[in-house]
């Protein structure tokens, strides 16, 4: 569970303690100015153009854009695709930033939760690096300082000695998560454990956080526990295919309340072809027929979570327009702004090797 008495100070935002709810008033003012933010979100008109340039004409267009800023700032020491990926990095976390500036202490806990995410990946990232010998030199510019964890919690992170003191260190996690992932990790070398023990460790903050937020925040928690549900469903479906005992699988994976029924079937389910036959006949036989389709013939999960992410996406954007004065707008804006730059990297890394259009077409997420 969550770590109580973690707290980043006057700037940070205290964790509740288990039980409590969440109190959530109207903000007028920060509504008005995520939307504002919002306004400057890349629209199909952009990506139609971005698709037709080259990376060296991406960069100059999005110069004119939002990114001017960290482009500028990492354009001294790196070029082309590397450069793009640390400004879009560093604009993503710039913004968040923002957004917990200008917004009262109850909705920065909220943003801050969103942003649980955000620590659990630049864990990861941290470990990845200690484990390939990584300079800590070298590993700010990847960084997302953002959520419960400042540039220099970050840093001081990256220069421990060990995997183990990085995770002893981390604050924000119950040390007791990583026991069993640890042991692993010195008999086996790998880092698998370690990551799964970090992905089960969000999985139950999210579920119990969910429960302790009242009525405002309903679209709140439903989108925590739609993507809980669909990172679920992705996880599962990969163990599968690993040919995972079932036994293996129910312990790594942690799912909402709402979907245990499905994932109990996919878990018992006898092969990943039969868990993924299992979403045709639910609530997301509409959106995943192309998806399902690719994983039949070849494997393949992008199509099948990019498409759940589009699902969920729009489900937001319908839900922001028809409120648009209560804590949605923000949630709306900060999942829009994450798939932007998921679009951005994507569509340069498409670039770099040379991946036609109809590839990028079926992979990007607008609004």
């Amino acid at each position: 569970m969550l770590q109580g008495r973690y707290s980043a100070g006057k700037e940070g935002y205290a964790l509740l303690g288990k039980g409590r709810r969440l109190r959530l008033g109207k903000y007028p003012y920060t509504y008005a100015r995520t939307s504002f933010m919002r306004s400057f979100l890349l629209g199909k008109d952009d990506y139609n153009k971005l698709m037709k340039m080259d990376v060296n004409e991406m960069i100059g267009y999005l110069e004119s854009s939002q990114y001017r800023k960290e482009i500028d700032e990492f354009a001294v020491q790196f070029k082309g695709v590397r450069l793009m990926e640390l400004a879009l990095n560093r604009n993503l976390a710039n913004t968040w930033l923002k957004l917990k500036r200008i917004s009262p202490p109850s909705l920065r806990v909220l943003i801050a939760m969103y942003l649980l995410r955000v620590d659990v990946w630049n864990l990861k990232t941290i470990v990845r690096a200690k484990y390939t010998k990584l300079s800590p030199e070298q590993l700010p510019p990847m960084l997302l300082p953002s959520g419960f964890m400042s540039e220099k919690n970050l840093s001081d992170l990256a220069r421990k000695e060990s995997v183990e003191d990085i995770l002893s260190a981390a604050n924000f996690v119950d040390f007791r998560y990583f026991t069993n992932a640890l042991e692993s990790f010195k008999a086996t070398s790998s880092i698998s454990e370690i990551e799964n023990a970090l992905d089960r460790f969000y999985c139950s903050a999210m579920r119990e956080f969910s429960k302790r937020l009242p009525d405002e925040g309903r679209l709140f928690r439903e989108f925590l526990e739609s993507e809980l549900e669909i990172t679920t469903i992705i996880n599962i479906l990969r163990l599968k295919r690993a040919n995972m005992a079932a036994k293996d699988i129910g312990r790594l994976v942690v799912a909402p309340e709402s979907s245990s029924a499905l994932v109990k079937k996919m878990i018992a389910a006898q092969t990943a072809g039969d868990a993924a036959r299992l979403l045709e006949q639910g609530r997301f036989k509409a959106s995943v027929e192309g998806g399902l389709r690719e994983f039949h013939e070849n494997g393949s999960l992008i199509r099948l979570e990019t498409d759940l992410s589009r699902q969920l996406l729009r489900k937001l954007i319908l839900l922001m327009h028809q409120h648009p004065l209560t804590v949605d707008v923000i949630l709306g804006y900060m999942f829009a702004k994450e798939i932007e730059v998921r679009n951005l990297k994507l569509l340069l890394k498409a670039k770099q090797l040379g991946l036609g259009e109809g590839f990028i077409e079926q992979q990007i997420i607008t609004m």
